[in-house]
């Protein structure tokens, strides 16, 4: 079946005006023709009345007279083609007239009661192809006289009336005609032109290619605003996704800057602090060797494990500022969370802390150092062991593949009293630690946030009630990307 092509705006407005106008102006035509018959035919009988009341007042005296002379004479000069009188006796039958009289006389019952009710009777007649008012009413005014009729031709009103009503559909065809060429004109000037223009600006801030002409303008119009709108909510959707990924690098190059001002101090003092504590240390370790005194003895061995705390803790330090060297390989992370489970799995028992994980039966593999991202779980887990302390709990691990995002999301869940919300930007700051003085150095998190930052993820925290989940995003390893060093 072949389709329509849609109407444009200006056709439509031209339909709709000309069925609007249509049957307004039939109904015009037939008020004005029937108000103005109407208003003729009421001066026609007032005219009518006046005659008869003045020729009344004329024929009664002769009548009473006798004077039927005068009674014709009067009869005659008034008399015309449009015109007739006649006298009828008290029986309602014609007394006097002129031969070419027309109208025949109605029953006397009836022009009695006309009479008395309003004065005279008033009825039309048709008499060889022509029609009459008539109006009859007591000679005299008393009545005992008879009646007088006059008679008013009503033809040519009837054909005044039938020549306008048959030249109302030729007016109405002319004022539908000229109406269905001004309103399209007018139409196309100030409706159709400027939509055209309208949809030509609206589809100028369209980038995508369409076609014009299928549609009529409204419609193209709605189509263009609508694809506006969709590229408006795209781009907008864009700049987000933009903002954020700079506020991201912005936050990596500051997490950036703050670790290479670490590492830059820390190689200026390692040496300096190195070179002393190797000398405490052999010093300390011979004297260790040749004491005697128990406890002097175990007096020097505190200080040897705090010699190698300070050398651990710059060594973190250098760890932290540098650039590491790490060997990209894709990896399947649920390997080496299941190793690190087995690995803390005695010291969680001995804790009393539960350790589970829902990793799923698909691979979660990622292209990553497997040694480091290592690093990074062990500190998770040994932290959620801290967190909940000799009450136990439960650690529960769990991992899943964004398909929208191509990511790769690990949540580490403990049931530990959670990180206080006013603590959470400053958990992974170097030097920063929670924990008891002594049991912790406060490198762990921010080396783990360094190692999750170089493999281009992401690490945060989550607090509730119920206790701290850590999660990290790491970007899924697709096949056909490089391998190699970062």
């Amino acid at each position: 079946m072949m389709r329509l092509r849609p109407m444009k705006v200006g056709t439509r407005v031209t339909l709709m005006m000309l069925l609007w106008l249509t049957p307004i102006t039939l109904v015009y035509f037939y008020i004005n023709v029937r108000s103005a018959g109407v208003f003729f035919s009421e001066q026609l009988k007032t005219e009518t009345r006046i005659t008869q009341r003045a020729l009344n007042a004329a024929l009664t005296p002769d009548v009473e007279q006798r004077e039927w002379d005068e009674v014709r004479y009067i009869i005659s000069e008034m008399g015309s083609e449009n015109l007739v009188a006649a006298l009828l006796d008290e029986q309602g039958k014609l007394r006097f007239a002129l031969s070419s009289f027309p109208i025949k006389p109605p029953p006397l019952q009836w022009i009695t009661q006309q009479v008395k009710a309003s004065g005279g009777a008033e009825f039309m007649s048709q008499s060889h192809g022509r029609e009459w008012f008539c109006r009859i009413e007591a000679l005299g005014g008393a009545g005992g006289q008879g009646y007088l009729l006059v008679g008013h031709d009503w033809t040519a009103l009837h054909e005044h009336r039938y020549r306008e009503i048959t030249s109302s559909p030729e007016v109405l065809g002319g004022f539908l005609f000229f109406a269905a060429i001004v309103v399209p004109l007018v139409s196309r000037r100030y409706v159709s032109r400027p939509l055209a223009e309208l949809y030509l600006r609206v589809s100028s801030l369209s980038a995508s290619e369409h076609e014009q002409g299928k549609n009529d303008e409204v419609s193209l119009i709605s189509e263009e605003f609508r694809r506006v709108d969709q590229e408006l909510a795209s781009a907008r959707r864009r700049l987000l996704e933009e903002s954020e990924r700079k506020l991201q690098l912005e936050r990596r190059l500051m997490e950036t800057d703050k670790l290479a001002t670490i590492g830059t101090l820390a190689s200026g003092f390692a040496h300096e602090i190195g070179t002393p504590l190797g000398i405490i240390r052999g010093q300390s370790e011979l004297l260790a060797g040749r004491m005697t005194d128990r406890k002097l003895a175990d007096g020097l061995q505190i200080i040897l494990g705090q010699i190698d705390r300070i050398s651990n803790m710059v060594r973190m330090l250098l760890d932290l500022g540098r650039r590491r060297e790490s060997v990209r390989t894709p990896v399947d992370v649920r390997t080496i969370i299941e190793s690190t489970i087995r690995l803390l799995e005695r010291e969680a028992t001995r804790r009393r802390v539960k350790m589970d994980a829902d990793l799923g039966a698909a691979p979660l593999a990622v292209n990553g150092d497997p040694d480091q991202l290592q690093q990074v779980f062990v500190n998770l887990e040994i932290n959620a062991l801290d967190a909940m302390g000799v009450l136990g709990g439960q650690l529960h691990i769990s991992g899943a593949q964004d398909q929208a995002s191509g990511k790769i999301r690990l949540r580490f869940a403990d049931t530990g009293p959670g990180v206080p919300e006013q603590l959470k930007e400053r958990i992974f700051d170097p030097f920063f630690t929670s924990k008891d003085p002594g049991k912790g150095t406060g490198m762990g998190l921010a080396v783990s946030r360094s190692i999750v930052l170089d493999h281009d993820g992401e690490l945060t925290v989550e607090s509730s009630s119920r206790g701290a989940c850590f999660s990290v995003v790491l970007p899924v390893y697709r096949v056909g990307e490089l391998k190699g060093t970062a």
